[in-house]
């Protein structure tokens, strides 16, 4: 039995920029870990998430999986395969793309990160209501 890559990180941001001449070169533009709104629903046209896991001889999957603060899942991201690295030393970057992610309340929204259809790491993101000012509110 393979053992899965280990995560060393998960980033949701607007943007991801990779450079064309070198591949392993990523840029995550506007990291996010969570949205202030003053009214609900609101939906978040596209959003980015990013993970890097350590390098593995073997192919895997991954999808994202989105769940809201009942563990009620809101989206989940194409299942994607990654084939293998020659160089364990080398790490695999994660990247998916979510449009129209829609909340319809405040709370605590877990991002899931799933290798092989097994969950391995999880990065909370918070959704709170604010009034015109910006502030908070109880």
């Amino acid at each position: 039995m393979s053992s899965l890559p280990n995560v060393l990180g998960i980033i949701i941001c607007e943007r991801i920029l990779v450079d064309v001449l070198r591949q392993e070169a990523v840029s995550c533009v506007n990291i996010h870990n969570g949205f202030a709104t003053s009214s609900f629903p609101v939906i978040l046209p596209l959003i980015y998430a990013y993970a890097q896991v350590s390098g593995s001889h073997e192919e895997f999957t991954y999808q994202y999986r989105i769940l809201d603060h009942d563990s009620k899942e809101l989206a989940q991201s194409p299942l994607a395969k990654v084939e293998p690295l020659p160089n364990s030393n080398m790490l695999h970057k994660l990247i998916s793309a979510i449009p129209g992610l829609r909340f319809d309340d405040e709370g605590t929204y877990n991002f899931i990160l799933e290798l092989n259809g097994v969950k391995v790491s999880h990065l909370p993101f918070y959704v709170v209501k604010v009034d015109a000012t910006g502030e908070v509110l109880a």
